[in-house]
């Protein structure tokens, strides 16, 4: 994720070879599936924090990344 400059959700699919300990990576899914019943909401659920906070928190995070790359070019 970090070697195509990624930011904010996604999920990084890959394999591992047992016999060499070598990681193979299949896919970056930027935007994985994001019911109320997928893994990342399910686990900020379990920690306190609701689905629909969930969603507003990733939406906040976005608009503060947005300005924060945006107020840098002009300042």
């Amino acid at each position: 994720f970090k070697a195509i400059d990624g930011h904010g959700l996604s999920r990084v699919d890959f394999f591992l070879d047992k016999k060499t300990n070598h990681v193979y990576l299949n896919e970056i899914n930027t935007l994985p599936g994001f019911t109320s019943f997928s893994m990342f909401p399910l686990l900020w659920e379990n920690a306190g924090l609701p689905y629909s906070e969930t969603i507003e928190r990733i939406v906040e995070l976005g608009y503060e990344r947005y300005y924060a790359q945006n107020r840098r070019k002009t300042d």
